[in-house]
């Protein structure tokens, strides 16, 4: 298992950020993982320090990044040498295109894996994707706005493929959009390394998910007493 779907799995239970500044403030726990996209191992290190809780690089990982977080290379042709050689310099997972990765470049060990969707998102392309064992799935959003049937589709990819959502914002979010995305099936977003510390803001003011029956059993409840009631009254007639 990789670091990255870990850290994924274990989301609320320990405090976000590994860097020397999330480390000192010894913050509660988020309940969204921020991810840096960065350029340079510059960038990335500026982004751990930050708090970013994984790094992805557009090729292969450089010299001088951090190893103390999970980082992520983008491989769209992978091939299994590819994938083979970023995990021999560091890396713990990778994005691919699955029309253009070669299919035994996931068969490959200690290595996670995230598929970057695209817009073909419909039902037997999703269920064909929970064939593959992914760390996670790769979809975009605008951060500005987020509607209720844009949320539906989001939990809909997150049911159909079985794996969580990395969502690459595109905007800068803010904690509302970050909640509803979390809420979608996404409690992972990737932004430009320059965006971690003001994502990371929001992110801290995202609440724990509410339990279902936090939402629906007061009505339930409501329902069942009236129609106790109604019984009672046919009782006594």
């Amino acid at each position: 298992m990789s670091k990255f779907r870990t850290r994924i799995r274990d989301i609320g239970r320990a405090p976000g950020g590994m860097g020397f500044a999330a480390i000192a403030r010894a913050e509660r726990p988020r309940h969204v993982i921020v991810v840096a996209e960065a350029a340079s191992a510059d960038e990335a290190n500026a982004a751990v320090e930050a708090g970013a809780d994984a790094v992805v690089f557009g090729g292969a990982v450089p010299s001088g990044a951090p190893s103390r977080i999970p980082l992520g290379v983008r491989l769209e042709e992978a091939t299994r040498d590819e994938v083979k050689a970023a995990r021999d310099a560091g890396a713990d997972f990778f994005l691919f295109d699955d029309g253009r990765t070669h299919a035994n470049a996931l068969t490959v060990d200690e290595i996670g894996a995230v598929l970057l969707l695209g817009a073909d998102q419909d039902e037997q392309r999703l269920r064909s994707v929970a064939a593959i064992d992914l760390d996670a799935v790769l979809v975009e959003a605008e951060a500005d706005l987020i509607t209720v049937r844009e949320q539906i589709e989001l939990r809909r990819v997150a049911a159909f493929t079985g794996a969580p959502i990395l969502l690459k914002a595109i905007g800068r979010p803010d904690a509302g959009i970050l909640e509803a995305w979390r809420d979608a099936g996404a409690p992972a977003v990737l932004v430009p390394a320059a965006d971690v510390a003001a994502t990371l803001e929001a992110a801290r003011a995202v609440p724990a998910p509410r339990r279902a029956t936090e939402r629906r059993l007061p009505i339930l409840g409501g329902l069942t007493q009236e129609a106790d009631d109604h019984e009672h009254e046919h009782e006594d007639d």
